[in-house]
């Protein structure tokens, strides 16, 4: 039933029925961190600084989870179109006990190493304290973080969507109270104590939701696999959002650190306007996310008017609601910025920043898409050239020159100017990839060859 569902129901309402559990997930998620940014940062500059430079952090922690999750998940999806659960079971068990013995180590040493690490990431000396505080909390829940995004890719690639929403709005409807209640009470420490809750619930519920479903493809100890051949499976797909994630983390860790060159309010002002973006990028994801499965079934099953239906349809949707999204933004960032501090020159920063990326925000939305269209297919390099355009090599040496060159301007324009040229070199890449790949047939086994 659940491969019929995904290879012959209607297009757009399975799109929906999948991508909506899946935005509400994501964009709980992002609430957590954009709260913790509006309580702290009615204490002043500095702890908004703070939380600012503890985001890059937080996108490295995300990249192994993502990395993993995406790219078993894809695999999953694929392998539902030929049948072949056996080897679906393998790319599972293997991502997710991959992610989470990693992601222990890494946070392990990451801990005792607070104090240079956030140095590195862009912290002051006179933000140091706090921020090392909050990150020794990001630090600690980052396990966890990294087994719930393989969890809930594996669910989102056989269409249980619904199971995501439910674990991430629950960790969200526990975190927040807490918030609510710690953060004004103990600072950094009350913020990092609801963050570590949230995760928490957020996994054992994708958990037992896994362990009670016993048809779906879930992890299991038994089928782990140490094979180059399981690596290069799930890695196919993973990829593209490694070198997506990862040069995200790192195209964050430059943001900060030229923000911080410029003074602590610009640091506090950009990471205020990146982390109310991020809600804008969690929902255009989580929508992407039920494309993704039905593109990867058809692919795998050689549906190829399928895949093109689906991709048409959301690209449409993204790029009108994002354009809608836009215009409200640049016309209410003003009353909205004034909730997260009440430093004038944090605000005209943030401000600033939102509204110019504002007017491009479709431009974002349709670079996601093509994206994930990609990446569903398996075609590894495209996907990957896609996927490092946007927060890769244009916004990376946009970040190095333009701030030098125009000062603080040149720090507000970065990320809107690499948008542009991001959309223009993706249009490219992708231009007919769907007749192009229209001859490939099955998906775990000619989905490789695809990968040109």
């Amino acid at each position: 039933m659940q491969r019929s569902n995904l290879l012959s129901s209607p297009v757009r309402p399975l799109i929906l029925k999948i991508a909506l559990p899946s935005m509400l997930a994501m964009v709980a998620s992002a609430l957590g961190a954009l709260l913790d940014t509006l309580l702290l940062g009615q204490n002043g500059t500095q702890l908004s600084a703070a939380v600012s430079v503890s985001f890059s952090l937080l996108s490295l922690i995300q990249t192994l989870g993502f990395t993993l999750g995406m790219g078993a998940g894809s695999f999953v999806s694929r392998c539902i179109g030929t049948g072949d659960r056996p080897a679906a079971y393998t790319a599972a068990s293997t991502a997710f006990f991959l992610a989470l013995g990693i992601s222990g180590a890494l946070c392990a040493a990451g801990f005792f190493l607070a104090n240079p690490l956030v140095q590195l990431l862009g912290a002051s000396q006179d933000v140091l304290s706090p921020a090392a505080a909050y990150a020794r909390h990001v630090l600690a829940s980052g396990p966890l973080l990294c087994a719930s995004l393989v969890l809930s890719s594996l669910l989102r690639a056989q269409g249980q969507t619904l199971p995501n929403m439910i674990a991430f709005v629950s960790g969200a409807a526990l975190g927040i109270p807490l918030q609510l209640f710690l953060v004004p009470r103990l600072g950094v420490h009350g913020a990092g104590a609801a963050m570590l809750a949230r995760e928490g619930a957020t996994l054992l519920i994708l958990a037992v939701f896994l362990l009670r479903q016993k048809r779906l493809v879930r992890p299991r100890l038994r089928a782990i696999s140490l094979r180059l051949g399981v690596f290069r499976d799930i890695m196919q797909s993973g990829l593209p959002t490694l070198l997506r994630q990862g040069l995200m983390s790192v195209s964050s860790v430059l943001l900060m650190r030229a923000s911080s060159a410029l003074g602590d309010a610009a640091l506090a002002g950009m990471g205020l306007s990146v982390r109310v973006l991020s809600l804008v990028s969690a929902a255009v994801i989580g929508f992407g996310q039920g494309f993704q499965p039905v593109c990867g079934a058809a692919f795998g099953s050689g549906q190829t008017d399928r895949i093109r239906e689906s991709y048409s349809f959301c690209m449409r949707c993204v790029v009108i609601a994002l354009g809608v999204m836009g215009t409200a933004l640049f016309v209410l960032c003003g009353p909205l910025l004034t909730l997260f501090s009440p430093e004038e020159n944090v605000l005209h920063i943030a401000q600033s920043a939102l509204r110019a990326q504002s007017v491009v925000l479709f431009a974002q939305g349709a670079v996601i898409m093509m994206n994930m269209l990609t990446q569903a297919m398996g075609l590894t390099v495209r996907a990957s050239i896609v996927a490092t355009s946007r927060q890769g090599f244009v916004f990376i040496p946009l970040v190095l020159l333009l701030p030098r060159l125009f000062g603080l301007a040149g720090l507000i324009l970065c990320q809107s100017v690499s948008d542009l040229v991001s959309l223009a070199l993706c249009l490219l890449v992708t231009r007919g990839v769907i007749r192009d790949c229209a001859c490939a047939r099955g998906g775990c086994s000619d989905a490789r060859k695809a990968s040109r």
